[in-house]
């Protein structure tokens, strides 16, 4: 990339401010501006201090005197304290657990780090920084090393790492889930003596990923606890208005809170901009002017599509520019953002339009201006994007561009509390269904959870416990001490971004990006536009089998936006509450999506050109979600005003989306909302607003609690709004799948001030009682019938709501038998490999295994049985020739009569009657074996014909283990089987059918004496080889 050509000295700030005034196009669209002055170091020392070479190497770094955070921070880490610090971007945070570490090395002490970042660049960042600190004390590789085991790490350097750890190790929360913890055995001197655990960027575990994140730090605290470790927790984090409490609810820890910074800061200048047409063309004005002016400019925008836009308008509209700026954002390759972040380390770009991937602390040299493309969603989130300019010692200025958004027009009109206002609270739930339960299961299967030693965790999740061993997930030990799992490495399955499986975006056999498993439905349909890198591509084809997207160059004038439709089911009511005429529950919902199609909107204008229609896959998931009620009399009155029912509820759901980021650190992508004029399970109109994550993380609950206090200031934003019938700056939105229709203004505002009791109804409005066994049909509206049992049909017509589900919301985790499933192994057979039936033969591990469906009857014909095979697999051609193998003989039990039956090869037909003729067939590798042989001769699916439980089928389903019967029965019932496959062959090769009867009537007869005492007790016993203890497989037969 080309150097900068020479440019003239930026001006100052105030000059260039009043040069935008004094602009025909950018000045009359400026309406506030403000300044906030710098403030003065605050300085403090240590006792004892640094040693004195490491004292050196920090005032070489621009550190002459330790700040009093930073001297606070290091002195509460020497004492033992966990310590959270949320000083302000660029305030030194990273000494705070970058010293203590290289002053143990320094005097000789022993203990290891864990340095943890949410992005694997952060991680370079910082291993680069500690690298150069340890460098300039003088201390040697082998007593300060800091290296990188990430997914990036080739695997040669990581088993060099695995083979003599370094004093710090630099990861991810990914990695630690998945190689680190999945293999904690191997990390066992590494974990023995961790003594510091570093959090850095704490505020970006929150939500689901918070969720996940607070499972995988529990069980990496027990294992180093089991190994003798004690680490202490070093956390930096943004300002939240909840910070200590959100950290001790992710960690489970007690902190040092460290939130006044003694760092200097030099003055910001903040503009404040209401674009009079499209607020893009006036981002893309002060950013030219701004990079014209000689100012490092950085660019936020709050979609990847956005950031795309912009800068192929900037490589058409302003060629010479080009070269100097970058697009920069999530679904680049890691190559590509490198060279970006090193381009504006060095000074060769001028400027970067970005989403938010560049809102945390990689280090981009200095900055001088920021340009919001719409309010960012939180205070905190313009706070750090603000910090990433003016790192250098010198004043900055940041810019927002108001979007036709809700919450932006909300600062426009009190601009004071752009800057006064505090930034919010953090949300993390670690009670999430489905994270708690997978990540039970993957504790459990990287050591035992003992009754004892993790009473707390247990207790903590005594249901999902109980539950997990009731399923056959956890096993519990025959003394009751342990629950353990026999999964191999689960924690394959658990995706702790929570954004479903990866798919990668190719042109002609090219690798141009990659998307999360639920946006590709959203982005990457077929017929969608796709932008990367300024290039406009069209997705031509959606490989879901492959998970790829196939797309080809274009260049066209519009872009694609999609269209979808919802439904919403309450499966339980877990708190309400009634404020004078408002009810509202807050409780857990289902869930549907479908995207039924995309619409083609001009790229300048943005009007709608044509829809096409698409045949996608529904999906489904539960979660947690608030609704309030409309009884019969808000919608008597809305009606006698001429107000639409339906396009007034759809309105005030819309607004009140759109502010929940006043209550809760969250966006629109975070939660979801639909609305019905007529609900079944409730009886009348309602509105709902779900977590857009599985199990739910704790939003709706927030907005619960503050639902009046929401709900006023709805009515106060739509009231204010000077439009007539509705914009986007109060009840449309950009994520409605319905295309924001119908939506009543005037309706929004009435409805809700006659709930929250300001004004009069027609009749007194009467809270409906909830009717939970009867579900909603498509939006609630085929519940809704005539007389003669048509579909209603009225002015309040069923829509597709707001879309805002969440790029990880709809395939977030897998179903538990997928997050814990492990490929068969044939060691834990106690028969020949090639013997064990066709699951032993080599191939793909199959991304899912279910288990095969066992109704429960009563059955008055239960018949058990096995077969003996003329020839081996290796005779046939193998193990996909089973129906070759042929019948030598096979044996029955009659279990009611309890009599056995015979069948040589030649009255397979006999045989194949008696299964014909029963209520329930049982066996052992039945469905793929036994079944498959007999087919040979018959062409009978019997699988499909008879009611059947397969043994190992069932035991496997809940284990994950292809358990041999001689092992069930050994350990279970104290006997053995009396021969095995290979002996049987050698039998019939001799014509000794005789012994060929008995060893096939003794499996018969262990066979039904394992299904008894299951029946009976409820469980089998399996011996757990890597730790030589005895588990209970919990059976339901």
């Amino acid at each position: 990339m080309p150097r900068n050509p020479p440019v003239a000295a930026p001006p100052s700030f105030p000059d260039l401010i009043d040069e935008i005034r004094r602009d025909a196009k950018l000045g009359p669209q400026l309406t506030y501006a403000a300044y906030l002055p710098g403030s003065d170091p605050v300085y403090a020392d240590l006792d004892p201090p640094l040693p004195e070479p490491l004292a050196q190497a920090v005032a070489r770094g621009g550190v002459p005197r330790l700040w009093s955070h930073q001297a606070e921070g290091i002195a509460a880490v020497r004492r033992g304290e966990n310590v959270l610090i949320t000083t302000p971007t660029a305030s030194g945070k990273s000494l705070v657990f970058q010293l203590p570490v290289l002053e143990e090395a320094a005097r000789g002490g022993a203990g290891h780090g864990l340095f943890l970042f949410p992005l694997k660049a952060l991680g370079q960042d910082q291993r680069g920084k500690l690298a150069q600190l340890a460098a300039e004390a003088g201390l040697a590789p082998d007593v300060a090393g800091c290296e990188i085991y990430d997914g990036d790490t080739p695997a040669a350097q990581r088993a060099l790492i695995r083979k003599q750890f370094p004093r710090v190790i630099v990861s991810n929360p990914d990695m630690l889930h998945m190689g680190i913890l999945g293999s904690w055995t191997t990390w066992g001197p590494f974990l023995a003596d961790l003594r510091w655990i570093v959090l850095d960027e704490l505020h970006t575990y929150r939500g689901i990923f918070g969720s996940h994140f607070h499972h995988v730090l529990q069980r990496l605290l027990r294992l180093s606890r089991a190994v003798g470790g004690d680490p202490v927790v070093i956390a930096s984090s943004a300002t939240a208005a909840n910070a200590a409490e959100f950290a001790e609810t992710l960690t489970g820890k007690r902190f040092h809170w460290i939130g006044t910074s003694g760092a200097p800061r030099e003055g910001r200048h903040f503009l404040l901009f209401r674009p009079v047409a499209s607020p893009y063309t006036a981002a893309l004005q002060l950013f030219v002017r701004f990079v014209k002016a000689g100012l490092k400019t950085i660019v936020f925008t709050k979609a990847r599509r956005i950031t795309e836009l912009l800068y192929s308008w900037l490589r058409r509209e302003e060629p010479g520019l080009a070269p100097r700026v970058a697009s920069y954002r999530s679904g680049f390759l890691p190559e590509e953002r490198r060279r970006i972040e090193k381009s504006l380390f060095d000074g060769s770009l001028d400027g970067v339009i970005s989403t938010s991937a560049l809102e945390m602390g990689i280090d981009v040299g200095g900055l001088d201006a920021c340009i919001l493309v719409g309010y960012p969603g939180s205070m905190m989130a313009t706070w750090q994007r603000s910090g990433r300019v003016g790192r250098s010692g010198r004043e900055s200025i940041t810019a927002l561009v108001a979007l036709p958004d809700a919450l932006d027009q909300f600062f426009l009109d009190h601009p004071e509390q752009f800057l006064e206002r505090p930034c919010e609270r953090l949300i993390v739930d670690p009670e999430n269904d489905p994270v708690s339960r997978a990540h039970l299961i993957c504790a459990a299967a990287e050591l035992p959870l003992h009754r004892r030693d993790d009473r707390t965790y247990l207790e903590r999740h005594q249901g999902r416990a109980a539950a997990l061993v009731e399923e056959g997930h956890l096993l519990e030990a025959e003394d009751g001490s342990e629950l353990c799992s026999l999964r191999r490495r689960p924690q394959r399955g658990v995706t702790l971004r929570g954004t479903g499986a990866q798919y990668t975006i190719l042109d002609g056999g090219r690798m141009i990006g990659t998307i999360d498993g639920v946006r590709v439905l959203h982005e990457c349909h077929p017929g969608a536009i796709y932008l990367h890198g300024g290039r406009q591509y069209r997705i031509e084809e959606l490989d879901r089998d492959e998970r790829q997207a196939r797309a080809g160059v274009v260049d066209v004038d519009y872009f694609t936006s999609p269209l979808s439709e919802k439904e919403t089911e309450i499966l339980e009511v877990l708190k309400e509450r009634t404020d004078g005429p408002l009810h509202a529950c807050l409780g857990r919902v289902k869930v549907t999506e479908r995207v039924i199609g995309y619409e083609r909107k001009r790229i300048f204008g943005q009007e709608a050109i044509d829809q096409h229609p698409l045949d996608l896959p529904p999906v489904h998931f539960e979660t947690v979600g608030l609704w309030w009620v409309a009884p019969k009399a808000v919608e008597d009155t809305l009606r006698r005003h001429g107000e639409h029912t339906m396009g007034s509820l759809h309105a005030s759901e819309h607004a009140a989306i759109s502010l929940f980021p006043l209550l809760a650190l969250c966006d629109r992508m975070d939660i979801g909302g639909i609305s019905y004029s007529f609900h079944p399970q409730i009886g009348c109109g309602a509105v709902f607003i779900y977590d857009g994550h599985p199990g739910g993380v704790g939003i709706a609950a927030r907005g619960f609690e503050e639902l009046p206090d929401l709900l006023g200031r709805v009515i106060t934003l739509v009231e204010s709004c000077p439009c007539a019938d509705g914009c986007p700056s109060c009840i449309q939105s950009p994520k409605c799948g319905n295309g924001n229709r119908p939506l009543h203004k005037a309706g929004a505002v009435r409805s809700l001030r006659l709930l929250l009791g300001l004004e009069e109804p027609v009749a007194p409005i009467v809270a409906p009682r909830l009717g939970l066994e009867k579900a909603p049909g498509r939006h609630g509206e085929e519940g809704k019938k005539t007389k003669d049992g048509k579909d209603f049909k009225d002015d309040n017509a069923p829509l597709s709501p707001e879309t805002s589900v969440g790029s990880s919301s709809l395939a977030t985790l897998p179903s538990l038998e997928s997050l814990v499933v492990s490929s068969p192994d044939p060691d834990d057979l106690d028969f020949p490999a090639q013997d064990a039936g066709p699951w032993s033969e080599p191939g793909p591990e199959p991304r899912r295994y279910e288990r095969a469906p066992f109704i429960a009857v009563t059955a008055t014909r239960t018949v058990l049985f096995d077969i003996e095979t003329l020839r081996s697999a290796a005779e046939v051609g193998g193990w996909r020739k089973v129906h070759r193998m042929g019948v030598a003989l096979g044996v029955v039990c009659h279990l009611e009569e309890g009599r056995f039956e015979v069948f040589p090869e030649s009255e397979v037909q006999g045989l194949s009657e008696a299964l014909r003729n029963a209520t329930l067939v049982i066996g052992f590798n039945i469905r793929r074996f036994d079944y498959k042989v007999l087919a040979g001769y018959t062409g009978v699916d019997y699988s499909r014909l008879v009611p059947t439980l397969d043994l190992l089928e069932d035991v496997y389903a809940r284990t994950g283990r292809r358990i041999g019967m001689g092992h069930l029965a050994q350990e279970t019932l104290g006997t053995g089987k009396s021969a095995d496959g290979l002996q049987s062959l050698e039998w019939v090769r001799e014509g000794r059918l005789d012994l060929v009867e008995a060893y096939c009537r003794k499996d018969v007869e262990i066979l039904r004496d394992l299904y008894l005492f299951g029946r009976r007790e409820g469980y089998l016993s399996f011996r757990d080889r890597r730790r030589d203890t005895r588990v209970r497989i919990n059976v339901d037969w």
